[in-house]
């Protein structure tokens, strides 16, 4: 997979710097998981084992990419979206 966007539940672009606030990962870490994984389900699976602000859900996944689902502690919706 590659090219990860992140967006807010109203569809403006965020960047991904948001995911780890306050933890000991990077953007290159994301960037990693998302171009390791070859399927939605693997996906979910090592970005949550990442220290990220909240866990990430399944919410789509289609031929042509995987959409991820993910709320923070102020209750923010945010969509990881990364085409295979």
């Amino acid at each position: 997979m590659k090219n990860p966007e992140l967006f807010s539940e109203n569809g403006s672009k965020e960047d991904l710097t948001i995911l780890f606030l306050r933890y000991n990962c990077s953007v290159m870490e994301i960037q990693d998981v998302i171009e390791d994984s070859e399927s939605g389900s693997e996906l979910t699976a090592k970005l949550n084992k990442l220290k990220l602000f909240s866990r990430f859900t399944l919410d789509r996944e289609t031929p042509e990419y995987v959409r991820l689902k993910t709320t923070d502690c102020f209750e923010n919706t945010y969509y990881l979206k990364a085409y295979k």
